[in-house]
């Protein structure tokens, strides 16, 4: 009996990591037959909300989807920060790892008034594995809530299956895409910075 237990245990957990993917892949635009809507910078803009961190005057926009659970999306957050000066970057909360935790803490980071630093705290308490923020459900704002569960209804429709999933516009117009985390280095290249 124990070891059942411990096998379902076991088997949740995969099921939960499971969207949280650490490898990078082709930043070729996705034409494959499991998208049902198409990615494209327009469509993640106009149908997905979520907090800005970098240079709002720049005009290399990166859109970040991201689950607030996934230790992958923390480092790509802990990445990103050194472009913050030449990048702006738009981190879209989804709950795919555990939903209902995931919401809350999307919720939380939209509805902040300093998401980046909100952002930071959450990833230190990750880190330091205390789950991140611990967000009472009659504080977050009904309509953050109700915005990450578009986003992850978007996320889903897409096809898409793990985070953080880039998306951002190359230098000749086209819409490019990865998924996993990377170094600094690695995510000026990918950027074309």
């Amino acid at each position: 009996m124990e070891r059942r237990r411990t096998l379902a245990i076991l088997a949740g957990l995969a099921i939960m990591i499971g969207g949280c993917g650490k490898q990078v892949e082709s930043t070729a635009p996705q034409n494959n037959a499991r998208q049902e809507a198409p990615i494209s910078v327009e469509s993640v803009a106009t149908n997905t909300a979520g907090f800005s961190a970098g240079n709002l005057l720049s005009t290399r926009k990166v859109y970040v989807f991201f689950d607030p659970q996934c230790p992958h999306c923390g480092e790509l957050w802990r990445a990103s920060k050194p472009l913050f000066s030449t990048v702006h970057f738009i981190w879209i909360p989804v709950a795919l790892l555990t939903p209902d935790r995931s919401a809350e803490q999307g919720a939380a980071l939209l509805g902040s008034k300093d998401a980046i630093s909100t952002m930071d705290a959450h990833e230190a308490l990750l880190e330091s594995r205390k789950g991140g923020l611990d967000v009472a459900s009659g504080a977050i704002p009904e309509s953050a809530m109700r915005q990450v569960g578009v986003n992850t209804e978007f996320f889903r429709r897409l096809n898409l299956t793990s985070v953080p999933f880039v998306v951002f516009q190359g230098k000749s117009g086209e819409t490019k895409v990865f998924e996993g985390s990377l170094t600094t280095q690695a995510l000026e290249s990918e950027l074309g910075l």
